[in-house]
């Protein structure tokens, strides 16, 4: 019997406790609201950290601080970290969430050409998660198959946010220009 005592209090002072996270009791220093139609909001200030939860559009979001790009907001009893871009006031969610537009996640890398002058103009599709799926060339005045080419690859790697109308995600049609 007291074997099991003994147990019973050994198993008490080696179980481990837990851990209970501590609440952050700062004061936010804004609230600004989702204007795409999702904020990512990061364990860290960088795009390779993990997403630890998502705010759909027009939803408001407690900013505890600024670090350049990024704002420290409150997700329930901790921080994450999300893009500024992402962000604005209570109209801007409103008039983004009535008449949806396209906006890059991911813009296309620059291509340089110098030497070059005259303009590049692209139709990209784009599917319901914001993926181009293809590039057509709609006008060529640089008269550089190749660079025009090169444009098209760096538009067909770009993301954009999903266009969200009426609670369903619409593919759509983006104009894209290119000046040298």
């Amino acid at each position: 019997m007291r074997w099991l005592a003994a147990a019973c209090l050994l198993m008490t002072f080696c179980s481990p406790t837990p851990v209970v996270p501590a609440t952050d009791t700062r004061e936010p220093i804004d609230v600004a609201y989702v204007t795409g139609p999702e904020l990512r909001v990061h364990a860290q200030a960088n795009d390779a950290s993990p997403v630890i939860v998502k705010y759909e559009n027009g939803e408001s979001v407690s900013i505890m601080s600024r670090r350049g790009d990024w704002v420290e907001v409150r997700t329930g009893d901790r921080t994450g970290w999300a893009q500024t871009g992402d962000l604005g006031t209570g109209a801007q969610a409103k008039e983004q969430q009535d008449n949806p537009s396209p906006r890059f996640r991911r813009f296309p890398s620059p291509v340089s050409s110098p030497s070059t002058h005259g303009d590049l103009y692209f139709e990209a599709d784009v599917n319901t998660d914001g993926d181009v799926v293809a590039v057509k060339v709609i006008d060529n005045t640089t008269g550089n198959p190749g660079l025009a080419a090169q444009n098209a690859a760096s538009l067909q790697s770009a993301k954009f946010y999903p266009i969200v109308k009426n609670g369903e995600r619409k593919p759509f049609k983006y104009y894209h220009r290119v000046t040298y």
